[in-house]
C-alpha cells in the first residue's frame, strides 16, 4: 500500500498562521473532533473489526500540520476483507467523508454540507442502487450521493465534530480551512462557508405550542416514562404525562380511571421539519380537570373483578 493512501493534511491559512503557530486552544479542539468524524464515518465505511486511529505525524508546515492515518489491526485481516490491500479501506472511508475529493461517486460529507449551506431539504429519495437524490430549498435538480454519505449528513454527532473542525475560522486571522490529499486541495472552507458549516439543532426550526383541550384516555401508563394514548376527537396520539401532581396521584392509586375518562389539559405540542415531512411530539403539561366516562366498563388496569372469588 503506497503512504499516501493512508495520509491527509488539513490546513488553516491567514494572517495568524502565516509563520507556522495556531492557538493551542483553536487547534486541540479541532483534532480532537476530527478523530470523533472518523470514529463515525467508521460503522459506515469499515467492518468492526477493521480498528482505526488518527496519528498526528511529526513535522509541521508553515500553515499546515499533516495528520495520518494508522490501521490498528493485523495486514492480512485487511487483505481478507477488501481483496488486495488496505488502499480499498482508506477509498472507503475518504470518499465518504470527501477527503478524496469529488470523484465519479459524488459528494463527500463536507461537499455535501458545503453545497446544502444551511438549507432544508424539500425531497430526498432512496434508491435501489444504494444512491439518494437530495434536493435543497431553492434547488431545481437534486444532487445524487452515496447512501453512507447521506446517513453521516444526517448524524448530528458527524455534523458538530464538523463545525469544531472547521471552527477557528471564527478566530480572527484565520480565513480558511482547507483538506489536501496526495498533493491535491480536496476540500475549502472559507470564513463565509462557516455558517453552513454549523451543526443543525435536534430539532430544526422546532415550534412549540400550549393549548387548553380536552382528551379522552384510550390506554394509560401506570409506568414511569411510559407514554399515554390519548385521543382528542379526531385521531389517537400518545403523549408523555409531565404534570408531577397528577403522576403522583396515579401512581400511588389515588386516581381510577375508566376507558372514555376526558382529562381537561393543557396539551404542549412540539413541531419541527424532518427531511422535508412535519413531525410531532405531544405532551401533558398539566391536567387541570378529571371528568368521568360512562359509569360502564371496569377501572383501567385493575384485574377483571369478576374473575375473582
Amino acid at each position: 500500500m503506497a503512504a499516501d493512501d493512508a495520509r491527509f493534511s488539513i490546513v488553516y491559512d491567514g494572517e495568524d498562521v502565516a509563520e507556522g503557530a495556531i492557538d493551542a486552544k483553536d487547534l486541540a479542539p479541532a483534532l480532537l473532533a476530527l478523530a470523533e468524524l472518523f470514529d463515525e464515518a467508521h460503522d459506515l465505511a469499515l467492518p468492526p473489526e477493521v480498528q482505526i486511529r488518527l496519528r498526528v505525524r511529526a513535522g509541521f508546515e508553515q500553515g499546515s500540520f499533516e495528520v495520518s492515518l494508522e490501521l490498528a489491526t493485523f495486514y492480512q485481516q485487511i487483505v481478507s476483507l477488501f481483496g488486495s490491500s488496505e488502499a480499498s479501506a482508506w477509498a472507503n472511508l475518504f470518499q465518504i467523508l470527501g477527503i478524496s475529493g469529488v470523484l465519479g461517486t459524488g459528494f463527500g460529507l463536507f461537499q455535501l454540507i458545503k453545497h446544502g449551506r444551511g438549507r432544508r431539504t424539500t425531497s430526498v429519495t432512496v434508491e435501489h442502487t444504494e444512491r439518494v437524490k437530495i434536493t435543497f430549498e431553492g434547488d431545481a435538480e437534486p444532487v445524487s450521493v452515496d447512501r453512507r454519505v447521506w446517513e453521516l449528513f444526517k448524524n448530528l454527532r458527524a455534523r458538530k465534530a464538523v463545525e469544531r473542525i472547521v471552527e477557528p475560522l471564527k478566530s480572527r486571522g484565520i480565513d480558511l480551512f482547507k483538506v489536501r490529499h496526495k498533493g491535491k486541495d480536496t476540500v475549502e472552507v472559507t470564513r463565509d462557508d462557516f455558517p453552513a458549516f454549523v451543526a443543525p439543532t435536534e430539532h430544526e426550526g422546532e415550534t412549540i405550542s400550549v393549548t387548553d383541550t380536552r382528551v379522552t384516555i384510550v390506554a394509560p401508563s401506570f409506568e414511569e416514562e411510559n407514554k399515554w394514548r390519548v385521543s382528542d376527537g379526531s385521531r389517537t396520539i400518545y403523549v408523555a404525562i409531565e404534570d408531577e401532581a397528577f403522576m403522583h396521584a396515579v401512581q400511588s392509586g389515588e386516581a381510577a380511571f375508566r376507558k372514555n375518562d376526558i382529562l381537561h389539559v393543557k396539551l404542549q405540542i412540539r413541531q419541527w421539519i424532518e427531511l422535508g415531512k412535519l413531525k410531532a411530539i405531544y405532551s401533558i403539561v398539566q391536567v387541570i380537570r378529571h371528568e368521568r366516562g360512562p359509569e360502564q366498563g371496569k377501572l383501567l388496569g385493575d384485574d377483571d373483578a369478576e374473575s375473582q372469588p
